[in-house]
């Protein structure tokens, strides 16, 4: 490939080069760059597309990670007839430019990459701000990114009983099998969201729901909720109740996902929205301080991460053959 070329990336050969387990360790690589200030990231441009006739939308995820010498944007929205449909929920593209004359790089199916990079957001939180000892993990929503979160979670927590929840039976009989066929994980099932979050260490939340349900009175002493994507999930007063909320971007969580709606009502402040993760992960703030402490983690979701999965890929194809090579500027 030249250096005018693109090159395109099906999911396909994305996977074959980038195996799910190696997301941990981007994730978390790009999470402690992110707490050293070595990653350019604005906050993600979000566009409804509500007045198309469907409740669709897209957000634009730039980044500039410095170690990687990488630069690149995340298209990717949510379709929710898609389902129906027999496509996914969420889909998505990336795209690499070369920070130094702008040539387009690189072309990739965003799915795969957001799809393993959120699961991987997920168990690094588990691992920085989890209790050492957690014993039971509650996985609220049996959807995609439910499946990628409990597999990146068991790396870092194999000894923890995996419990998942969803309204749709169907669905998680579909969730068992593919854990313990496709991963060698064991997992419980209920559609009792209250009875799996009131024993759980941990609770995990991958929703699309229309309005919140989980209840104060459901959250144990210490335990750890993930906030994930871009609903509110849980009730007001569950919310207010921890004592310390991390966050992976102040400059996101405060206008998308779990804690939006208290920002905007000021019942959280909008500066009280520290520590952010990354500054955890490179041992600049303190995550967890003690096993009665009950934390909150907001992860809405950052560009970098695909960013430097997709850069990964394409150097992985450079250097094993993979792709279609097109002039885009010809």
């Amino acid at each position: 490939m030249s250096k005018s070329e693109t090159l395109i990336l099906r999911h396909s050969e994305i996977k074959a080069l980038l195996p799910y387990t190696e997301f941990n360790g981007i994730v978390e690589a790009v999470f402690r760059d992110w707490g050293l200030g070595q990653v350019v990231m604005p906050p993600k441009i979000h566009l409804d597309m509500s007045r198309s006739g469907s409740d669709s939308w897209n957000n634009a995820m730039p980044a500039f990670l410095v170690s990687q010498h990488a630069a690149g944007i995340k298209w990717v929205g949510g379709y929710p007839e898609n389902p129906g449909n027999g496509m996914p929920y969420i889909r998505g593209l990336l795209v690499l430019t070369s920070p130094k004359n702008g040539d387009t790089l690189a072309v990739l199916d965003g799915t795969y990459i957001s799809d393993w990079r959120t699961g991987a957001s997920a168990a690094i939180a588990v691992k920085y701000l989890a209790r050492k000892e957690t014993k039971r993990i509650a996985m609220v929503g049996a959807g995609t990114q439910g499946h990628t979160a409990t597999v990146c979670i068991h790396q870092v927590a194999p000894k923890a009983e995996l419990t998942v929840v969803d309204i749709n039976n169907e669905r998680l009989v579909a969730f068992q099998q593919t854990m313990a066929g496709e991963y060698g994980i064991q997992v419980q099932t209920t559609t009792d969201a209250a009875a799996a979050v009131s024993k759980a260490d941990v609770v995990v939340l991958l929703t699309t729901a229309a309005k919140p349900f989980i209840r104060k009175e459901w959250l144990q002493p210490g335990v750890l909720m993930l906030g994930m994507g871009s609903y509110q999930q849980a009730e007001d007063d569950a919310l207010l109740s921890f004592d310390k909320i991390v966050v992976d971007s102040a400059g996101q969580a405060a206008h998308r996902g779990e804690i939006k709606n208290l920002v905007e009502q000021n019942k959280i402040p909008e500066a009280s929205l520290s520590p952010e993760l990354g500054s955890i992960v490179a041992g600049k703030a303190q995550g967890r301080s003690s096993d009665q402490e009950k934390i909150l983690c907001v992860l809405v979701g950052l560009g970098a991460h695909d960013v430097s999965a997709a850069a990964k890929a394409f150097n992985k194809a450079r250097e094993k053959g993979g792709g279609v090579s097109v002039k885009l500027n010809s």
